[in-house]
């Protein structure tokens, strides 16, 4: 079945990275807010800042927050907290790496006699977030996360 959205049917998301000279390089979205990420330790980097599988592991997060938050808005149900956590994991297959899953954990605290309302953000939040939806075929996504009122 087909969702009319009330947001723009085609989006674009434009950024530039601009190496550092050493080990890393700073992101800079259209807006000209910035990232400044780094090569890990591991891989011979300095380790200095974030480094782009955290910004990956970030950037979902983010996006089921926010999708999240666009349905606590449309349900109108009193948010008391909302703390999500991930962890992607990644192998190396002989040739390179591959993210072989993602997990996701967190609870939500929502206003009273809201928990059932709470529990259908999160579905809703699992089943709509479009970066997950977008790499789904591709990587498993568990999901724990709690609900309860306060």
């Amino acid at each position: 079945m087909r969702v009319k959205s009330k947001y723009p049917e085609h989006m674009e998301y434009r950024v530039e990275s601009m190496w550092d000279g050493k080990t890393g390089g700073t992101i800079t979205a259209s807006d000209e807010r910035q990232i400044v990420y780094d090569t890990p330790k591991t891989y011979a980097g300095r380790g200095e800042e974030i480094c782009p599988d955290e910004l990956f592991v970030s950037a979902v997060l983010g996006c089921l927050n926010n999708t999240f938050l666009d349905f606590q808005r449309g349900f109108e149900i009193e948010l008391v907290s909302l703390k999500l956590n991930g962890k992607a994991t990644a192998i190396f297959d002989g040739e390179g790496y591959k993210i072989t899953g993602f997990q996701v954990t967190g609870e939500v605290v929502v206003g009273k006699d809201e928990l059932e309302t709470g529990q259908r953000c999160v579905e809703l939040m699992q089943q709509y977030c479009h970066l997950t939806r977008s790499v789904k075929d591709c990587i498993p996504f568990e999901y724990d996360i709690s609900v309860r009122e306060e």
